[in-house]
């Protein structure tokens, strides 16, 4: 894969997984849990994430204003993968919710 290859397919991966799991919650008893359990999810993410892009973006000597552009770059995408994450599972559970 090439240098961002790794990163996108961590990013879609983390969307597929969180739309399925907060879909899956928001229908089952338990469906207040859903967006705390999407977000632990993300959490574990962010950080996987930030530092793989450190890793793949920035070669040693690692310079603290490139670091800087790759967490803040980084989050942004996480951010957007986060909300997209949630809208699809939203989208999932939207013709289950009109049956409740």
């Amino acid at each position: 894969m090439g240098l961002a290859g790794s990163l996108a397919g961590l990013t879609i991966g983390f969307i597929a997984v969180a739309s399925l799991v907060f879909a899956a919650v928001s229908v089952s008893s338990q469906a207040l849990w859903a967006f705390p359990i999407v977000v632990s999810i993300w959490i574990a993410f962010v950080w996987v994430f930030i530092g793989r892009g450190i890793g793949r973006l920035s070669t040693p000597p690692h310079r603290p204003r490139r670091i800087a552009g790759i967490v803040i770059g980084c989050s942004l995408v996480a951010v957007v993968a986060l909300a997209a994450s949630i809208a699809i599972g939203l989208m999932l559970i939207g013709p289950r919710a009109s049956d409740l």
